[in-house]
């Protein structure tokens, strides 16, 4: 609290802390419905993946900015040794925005996807620099996603497949 600066848009450093719990459960709010109830509707609308996700990742940028402060927290990302992991989230968080909203049809649904992929490895390269011991704690989460994700991954491929034989059968 001795290093924060003492107002930051008007609030003092308790009523920051508030809004970034606010914030953080927000984000996690919007992370849980996106794996709850977007990640098994992925194969059929990874929109709805796509928005929870993109809204969560705003909401949990957004809760450290709140307690930094913008302009220290908009600093620290456009740090030069943070500054590729900015364009690669920022791009992929806009990236999922705009094709989830423009793009339909099997070009949308990759397109989806793929910016979706590129917004959730950026997160995790966030989560692995720059919060402490967070290359530890990416093995296990990354091993239970790796459990989580295989089954969609499959039902995908199967899916998948399925089209591609009845549009080339």
């Amino acid at each position: 609290e001795a290093q924060m600066p003492q107002q930051i848009l008007g609030m003092n450093y308790q009523q920051r802390f508030q809004v970034f719990c606010a914030l953080l459960l927000l984000s996690a709010v919007f992370f849980g419905l996106g794996f709850m109830v977007g990640l098994p509707m992925i194969t059929i609308r990874p929109q709805k993946f796509a928005l929870s996700f993109t809204c969560g990742s705003i909401t949990f940028m957004g809760s450290f900015a709140i307690l930094r402060g913008p302009i220290p927290h908009m600093m620290g990302m456009l740090a030069p040794d943070r500054l590729p992991f900015t364009v690669v989230y920022l791009s992929s968080m806009m990236a999922t925005l705009y094709f989830t909203f423009t793009a339909h049809g099997v070009k949308g649904y990759v397109t989806v996807l793929i910016a979706s992929g590129m917004q959730f490895c950026a997160l995790l390269w966030y989560l692995m620099t720059f919060l402490p011991g967070g290359a530890q704690g990416m093995k296990v989460l990354m091993s239970a996603m790796l459990t989580m994700i295989r089954p969609v991954v499959v039902g995908c491929s199967k899916c998948c497949g399925n089209i591609m034989m009845r549009m080339v059968g």
